[in-house]
């Protein structure tokens, strides 16, 4: 065997064979080569050793008087399963050896074994036990944080409620069904498309958000589907719609209900045939998108009055999320304002940048039927103006009690400005990480970055901050 420079050892692998020569000239080899190693001639006592160490991996001679490799590789695999085994045999023994890679071997070595060969089926095989090890780590570590975490994908709250609707979207996030999301006004029915988009969907796949309710009657097929040039008066040239220009990705149509009779029908159709044609077209076209519809309405009711399809409910329904408002959880009504608070606090010179308990325990006796929006928004004025009456901020007419110098500018350009400091707050807190903010923000990665471009952000800005602390 070849002297290599002696290391410091740092995985533990077991050893046996009958053959003491072999036996040590192993051992020298590993040793050398920075692995602990425990020897032994006889398999009942490494089988001993194994009930009170972890070993990354054994080295077992198929053929020894008092135990077979292949019966102590089943007492080991019972022991722990993962453990990989690695056989030494003899020519003779082959179909033997290859039994026992069905049973569960790792690998087997034939004799004369060269030195580098056991180094690298040995490095091999440990490193699959530690990939094997860590997936198991992460797994239950997953399995006990999922128990305990209150955000998700813009999405806020530790109620139970709220940590089964995270099991649910990441359950059903990666199959390709209809989703129908319902809940009444504010209660994050985009977040939790949003969610299901970027937990189930490529990272470059397009989300395409469409309110039904806001589309101009005239022209809403031609938003959805397209239409070819010339299909009708003022059709200069061909308009790829929402259904085409989400490709792979996620089509969001929320107020659902909007939709005329003409139009339900035709989307029946689209997702019957999962394909559509363009106004004025022939060909059929690939509906490739995952479809999710949001409706506040009551759609049973809706369908009851005539003014909702059943055989749309039911093709639409097919994997539902519903839910439920924050007078049902109003346990994380604290946690919110946590959230909103740091989202929002500190924005504007002289604003609030804490809420007090009084004001948060007169928020938990309030029924919000505005839900999560209404709460949000209220924070947002609570901080602006500066926390100076927070009896009123709390009433129904917070900003009628509160006499403000306001800033000489539009209601646009007043938003607009908001909005840039809350991208450039949220950029500042990931060190200018566009991949990280995007998902804390709640939008997707291109629309931050065309609101990066719109408002002159520099990304290298908050990276040096973030080097420099």
């Amino acid at each position: 065997m070849k002297n290599q420079q002696r290391t410091v050892p740092t995985h533990e692998v077991l050893v046996v064979d009958d053959d003491l020569y072999l036996l040590a000239a192993i051992e020298q080899t590993l040793t050398l080569n920075g692995y602990a190693v425990h020897t032994f001639g006889n398999p009942l006592e490494a089988l001993a050793r194994i009930e009170d160490r972890v070993f990354s991996a054994v080295l077992a001679d198929i053929r020894m008087p008092e135990m077979n490799g292949l019966l102590l590789l089943e007492k080991i695999l019972i022991k722990d399963p993962d453990l990989p085994v690695i056989l030494i045999t003899g020519h003779g023994d082959i179909s033997l050896a290859v039994e026992a890679v069905k049973k569960g071997a790792y690998h087997f070595l034939q004799k004369p074994v060269d030195e580098d060969v056991i180094l690298a089926t040995l490095a091999r095989a440990i490193e699959r036990r530690q990939l094997v090890l860590e997936n198991r780590r992460l797994e239950q570590q997953l399995t006990a944080t999922r128990g305990g975490r209150s955000r998700f994908y813009g999405l806020i709250g530790a109620h139970p409620i709220m940590r089964k609707l995270y099991t649910l979207i990441e359950t059903i996030a990666h199959e390709n069904d209809p989703v129908l999301i319902v809940g009444e006004t504010g209660t994050g029915k985009e977040l939790a498309a949003r969610a299901l988009h970027t937990i189930g969907r490529p990272e470059t796949a397009p989300y395409v958000a469409v309110n039904m309710g806001a589309l101009p009657m005239d022209m809403i097929e031609s938003e959805l589907f397209g239409h070819e040039k010339g299909a009708f008066t003022g059709a200069v040239q061909r308009k790829v719609g929402k259904f085409e220009y989400a490709g792979e990705g996620t089509l969001f149509l929320d107020e659902i209900c909007s939709m005329l009779p003409p139009l339900q029908a035709k989307l029946l159709r689209v997702l019957e045939d999962r394909s559509f044609t363009r106004l004025g077209g022939n060909a059929a076209i690939p509906l490739r998108a995952r479809v999710i519809a949001a409706t506040n309405r009551d759609l049973l009711a809706e369908i009851d009055r005539g003014a909702f399809r059943q055989d749309l409910y039911f093709r639409l329904n097919v994997l539902p999320i519903h839910l439920q408002p924050l007078r049902n959880r109003k346990e994380d009504i604290p946690l919110l304002v946590e959230a909103f608070m740091a989202e929002y606090g500190g924005g504007q010179p002289g604003g609030a940048r804490c809420c007090p308990p009084e004001l948060i325990r007169h928020l938990m006796t309030q029924d919000w039927p505005g839900n999560v929006r209404e709460l949000r928004n209220l924070i947002r004025r609570y901080c602006v103006f500066g926390g100076k009456d927070p009896t009123t901020v709390a009433g129904p007419e917070p900003a009628a009690a509160v006499d403000l110098d306001l800033p000489d500018v539009s209601w646009k350009e007043y938003m607009e400005q908001q909005e840039r400091l809350y991208i450039e707050q949220m950029l500042r807190r990931v060190g200018g990480q566009v991949s990280a903010a995007h998902q804390l923000m709640g939008i997707s990665r291109k629309n931050l970055y065309d609101k990066i471009s719109k408002y002159g952000i520099v990304l290298h800005r908050f990276r040096k901050e973030q080097s420099g602390r």
